[in-house]
């Protein structure tokens, strides 16, 4: 009996693990911006960027936080499915995906069930923020 447990705790820490996984392909992301020359000049403000699979959208939090997410939809991004920032969520309009634009994961109501793809985003001096994975 103990070891159907183990054989079944097993498998369903393996599916778990595989649920994590994308298809998205990892791109190199490493660039700065003058925040003084975007809407990031202001708290709650968005901006687009090439760069990553569909682009990338960075949304400043407060001061000093900020958020980078590549805009690939996990669900549909080899269709051409992206997310653009509509009432501070990131909402992809192909497949209805919408995902909390603090964290990048998807809201029940999804079709995605994996988060969006993060990338570090750093204030290098007060005007100056770096995305990069």
């Amino acid at each position: 009996m103990r070891k159907l447990g183990a054989v079944i705790g097993i498998s369903l820490l393996m599916n778990a693990c595989d649920m994590q996984n994308t298809t998205i392909p990892i791109r190199h992301v490493n660039f700065t911006v003058s925040i003084n020359s975007t809407n990031l000049i202001h708290v709650g403000g968005h901006e687009y960027f090439t760069g990553g699979i569909s682009g990338i959208v960075v949304y400043r939090f407060d001061m000093t936080t900020f958020y980078a997410y590549d805009r690939a939809c996990p669900y549909d991004w080899e269709e051409g499915g992206r997310v653009s920032v509509v009432n501070s969520t990131l909402y992809d309009s192909l497949c209805g995906s919408s995902f909390n634009i603090l964290n990048g994961y998807p809201y029940s109501n999804s079709k995605a069930e994996l988060p969006l793809r993060h990338y570090q985003a750093t204030l290098i001096d007060d005007f100056t923020l770096q995305v990069y994975n």
